[in-house]
């Protein structure tokens, strides 16, 4: 079965979200929405579910076909370098990974699991072809100052997944 792409844009108390559900129908997105903002615990003032996977411009179709064909139901993101990622089920829930090479640089990744998290870190870290890096992955979380962590669930909620950094303006993704 080839599944369809939706955008979903729900309305909060103060601001609008925006994820992506993969589903057989616009009635199976919205009931994934619904148990989505239940499992969440999350009051909205409503939502809209729009088809996307069939007019995203050549730029946002990388992995796409994969996706519908392979994934199962449930929330997906794009991510540049990566392409389109569906984020397991049954725990849809994104996790901020922090990806800490033995050179000491250190990355943020949001990602739902992290064998994602190092697979997007070594996409997007542009790794020559042959090298290697040494590297940790440890929970994002630990150790982030007050006003980082303010920022975040709102980042974790339907993403997109990729490299993360924080500034000063709060949290955005790297191209």
């Amino acid at each position: 079965m080839r599944f369809e792409l939706y955008r979903v844009t729900i309305s909060r108390a103060h601001r609008r979200v925006t994820g992506f559900v993969l589903a057989s129908d616009p009635q199976r997105a919205e009931e994934i929405v619904v148990a989505n903002e239940v499992e969440l615990n999350q009051e909205n003032d409503g939502f809209t579910v729009e088809r996307v996977d069939d007019t995203l411009p050549e730029g946002q179709r990388l992995g796409l076909d994969a996706l519908l064909e392979c994934a199962p139901a449930g929330f997906a993101s794009f991510n540049p370098q990566v392409g389109w990622i569906a984020h397991a089920l049954p725990a849809p829930k994104l996790h901020l990974y922090r990806i800490e090479e033995v050179s000491g640089d250190e990355h943020f990744v949001v990602a739902p699991t992290g064998d994602v998290a190092a697979a997007v870190y070594c996409e997007c870290v542009e790794l020559k072809e042959g090298e290697a890096r040494m590297f940790r992955i440890h929970d994002g979380a630990i150790g982030l100052k007050n006003e980082a962590l303010r920022g975040l669930p709102a980042l974790l909620e339907f993403g997109p997944v990729g490299l993360a950094m924080f500034t000063e303006s709060g949290w955005s993704f790297k191209d």
